[in-house]
């Protein structure tokens, strides 16, 4: 993330090099932190044939926040259909494989990588028949891709066996034959050698709730194991289960939301079009951690991230009494009690993939056992999709649910897909934070936005230790700027990012230089005819790299940002 980085340029302002006091600037480490009070809703229409529809307006839609109607401020239709529309081309263009059989070579192309999809495997909670199958539907889709610039990642919620976003199918093949399900499979098989086998849904009844029916089932499952052990003895042992199972479920819940944010925020910085697959049999968020899971739907929305899920237990039955490899007490009654707490565990583990595709526009799919249909669905992108902008009137800042709703204004015959709900934040906003997320935005897009006059500038020349300097200038129009006046200056503060992306679309580097403007009447008028160049160079070695830079000024508010190919022989 850009956050993370040490920043580093050489500002060149022309022709200004002996107006110091009129001109100044300022190196600051960038940490972008989404603060907003805008609450983003991403929406999809499709009508009776499941067709997304792209051709509504702000108009046609209304918005609820906890049954109360709120003002539209921020509407915005995203196409998504650009790959679908580009590969069907390029499977019409181009005829010959490439000789060790990789993708199809682009007949036209600037070289840019266009989209990106992370295929994120749950292996702390698959079990090995879930991992085999949903592996292979993985497998057999990216080698059935013909798209030259795609990118994968294979990643997992343990943080063992990923590989980052690559092209080279080799590479991807041998990083899901490496995916194992040795921490879940630990997992249950602790869990088995405990008396009683107690689950994390059961062990938070228990620990957390005091669920006197919970216990009692437990307790009921405990005279089955534990032969001989009863009264007080027999409830201490099994509320130490519980609460052992509750840590432990816990943790793995905390691990798998982890993995999620690291994997949204690697993939806010990829250009084009980007889209997570989540694997999973589920997993229980409990209600403590549901503002994590709110802020993760939110960050995939103001990143253009969409998030399929794949429900990997297929058409999943429980078996009465449990399977071959579970204990269980044989008692008809215990069964049927058993059953009902399944059942509700059975759904409530799928929330968190219902949430987090439909809040960001992507599939869920879950009760079919075709894998392949499944990785293909939640794989692939919805056509349009609508993100709605508002800002909650009277909002309390004390970290509630609120229930989101979205109708269309007599439109029949439509399904919406909409988020459910957020949560408010527990601290009030603040400005330069909004104007750093917003800068985040710009710069890990590939949208080119010219309010503002700002013109990219790239070179690059050999050193005489061998290694290749780029630079990168960004050639800004001081006299079109907006200037507020003070006395007999004229005011206005530049911010200019410039980084590099590599030609799989990772972020590689970047610099921020804060551009401070005091300037004179006549500066203004005379001497800045030539613009203002703020320069950024980097070291880098043979390879093609995308140039990014986002200039934004503090008076007019305006930004430009602009993308630039480079090619270091």
């Amino acid at each position: 993330m850009l956050s993370r980085l040490t920043f580093a340029a050489l500002l060149c302002v022309l022709p200004l090099l002996s107006q110091t006091a009129e001109v100044a600037t300022k190196e600051a480490p960038v940490t972008f932190k989404s603060t907003s009070n805008l609450v983003p809703v991403t929406v999809v229409v499709r009508d009776h044939k499941g067709h997304a529809v792209g051709t509504l307006g702000r108009d046609d839609f209304q918005l609820f926040d906890n049954g109360k109607p709120q003002v539209i401020s921020k509407f915005t239709l995203e196409t998504l259909s650009k790959y679908s529309d580009a590969a069907s081309a390029q499977k019409e263009q181009v005829k010959n494989k490439s000789a060790d059989g990789d993708a199809l070579k682009a007949a036209t192309s600037d070289g840019i990588p266009d989209r990106f999809l992370a295929y994120l495997f749950d292996d702390l909670h698959l079990t090995p028949a879930e991992l085999k199958y949903t592996r292979d539907a993985a497998r057999r889709q990216i080698d059935s891709s013909d798209h030259l610039l795609d990118r994968v990642a294979i990643y997992t919620t343990s943080g063992r066996n990923m590989t980052d976003f690559t092209g080279d199918r080799q590479k991807l093949d041998s990083a899901l034959d490496a995916l194992g399900t040795g921490q879940a499979s630990a997992s249950k098989e602790m869990q088995q050698r405990v008396c009683p086998p107690v689950t994390y849904y059961m062990g938070d009844l228990i620990y957390n709730d005091n669920n006197a029916a919970a216990l009692a089932l437990e307790l009921a499952e405990a005279t089955a194991c534990a032969h001989g052990v009863t009264g007080r003895i027999l409830t201490v042992m099994v509320q130490n289960a519980a609460r052992d199972a509750f840590v432990l479920g816990d943790r793995e819940t905390q691990w798998a939301l982890d993995a999620l944010r690291v994997v949204i925020g690697k993939m806010a910085s990829m250009p084009g079009q980007r889209s997570v697959v989540l694997v999973s049999p589920g997993f229980l968020v409990l209600s403590d951690r549901l503002p994590q899971e709110s802020a993760l739907i939110e960050r995939a929305i103001r990143a253009n991230i969409v998030i399929g899920a794949l429900d990997a237990r297929g058409l999943y039955t429980s078996i009465p009494g449990g399977d071959a490899s579970e204990r269980g007490n044989p008692d008809p009654t215990f069964i049927m009690q058993e059953r009902t707490y399944k059942s509700a565990e059975t759904l409530a583990v799928s929330d968190i993939m219902d949430e987090l595709a439909s809040g960001t526009g992507g599939k869920f799919y879950k009760g079919l056992n075709d894998m392949d249909e499944g990785i293909a669905l939640t794989a692939a992108m919805p056509e349009y999709v609508y993100v709605l902008g508002f800002t909650p009137q009277d909002l309390k800042l004390d970290g509630r649910f609120h229930n989101l709703k979205v109708s269309l204004n007599g439109i029949k015959g439509m399904d919406l897909q909409v988020r459910k709900g957020y949560y408010a934040a527990k601290y009030s906003t603040d400005p330069k934070e909004q104007v750093k997320q917003q800068l985040e935005e710009a710069f890990f897009s590939q949208d080119e936005i010219h309010d503002l006059p700002a013109v990219l500038q790239t070179q690059y020349f050999k050193q005489a230790d061998g290694d290749v300097k780029l630079s990168a200038v960004a050639m800004i129009d001081a006299k079109k700027l907006a200037f507020h006046k003070e006395g007999d200056r004229n005011r206005n503060d530049l911010t200019v990012e410039t980084g590099l992306f590599d030609n799989d679309g990772n972020f590689v580097t970047g610099v921020e230089k804060v551009v401070t403007l005091r300037l004179l009447d006549e500066t203004l008028e005379k001497r800045l005819a030539s613009g203002i160049g703020v320069k950024s160079s980097f070291t880098v070695h043979p390879g093609r790299y995308v140039v990014r830079m986002v200039v934004r000024d503090s008076e007019g508010q305006s930004m430009s940002a602009q993308s630039s190919l480079v090619e270091v022989p």
